[in-house]
């Protein structure tokens, strides 16, 4: 800059870019977040291609890992706004049971041969003999191996289950058993004992002879 034999026009960009601390600052930052080459290239016209090789390597471990780490910053804030919002919580949700139960409608349509509308439990049997159907309902979290228990547990009575039995019924058995489904059926089974036992004792009473024998106290005479 102060070397009156170089060029005016180079002389007035090295000061524009370099000039001042303020000036300086300000290209260190637009090297870090904007456009880089004309700073890096007017180094190199006027101080050598060296600076072309440190502008390269000063932006690439700088530059990326600034850049990286105020994108990780950003992406967590997002995510941890969007997990507490509970719009998006519901919407997400929603969305999720809507490309759920679009998947079952499209497995309904193929399991369906003769389209109308209803399976039967030979086209539910298709499923055992069909790999493309089987890994269609694993990757829907349905066990291909529970068909016949499933299409008992779909069936209303009449040896057909319909498209909303068949989502009904599939959303209950996807995955794994929930908590709140075990505590109705322990309900249950504990309601059913009880009934029995209350049906057994109007049956079946107990008898003088069925009541065990309470020992009796022995009189010692003195």
């Amino acid at each position: 800059i102060l070397d009156v034999s170089n060029p005016e026009g180079e002389r007035q960009l090295m000061y524009e870019y370099y000039g001042t601390f303020t000036r300086a600052f300000l290209t260190m930052f637009e090297i870090h977040m904007a456009n880089w080459a004309p700073p890096c290239r007017l180094l190199m016209r006027n101080l050598g291609q060296i600076w072309g090789a440190v502008f390269i390597l000063y932006r690439c471990i700088l530059g990326f890992a600034l850049m990286s780490v105020i994108g990780a910053v950003f992406v967590q804030q997002t995510m941890s706004v969007v997990q507490n919002d509970n719009d998006v919580m519901i919407l997400k949700k929603q969305k999720e049971a809507d490309s759920y139960n679009k998947k079952l409608q499209n497995l309904f349509e193929a399991l369906d041969t003769d389209q109308d509308a209803t399976l039967c439990r030979a086209e539910f049997d298709e499923v055992k003999t069909d790999p493309e159907l089987k890994a269609w309902m694993s990757a829907l979290d349905i066990e291909p191996e529970d068909l016949e228990g499933l299409f008992d547990l779909l069936d209303t009575g009449d040896d057909l289950v319909s498209v909303d039995e068949f989502l009904m019924g599939a959303t209950r058995v996807r995955g794994y058993a929930k908590s709140i489904d075990m505590a109705h059926l322990f309900a249950k089974l504990t309601r059913l004992e009880r009934t029995l036992t209350e049906l057994r004792n109007q049956v079946c009473p107990e008898t003088p002879k069925d009541r065990p024998k309470t020992p009796r106290k022995r009189v010692v005479s003195e």
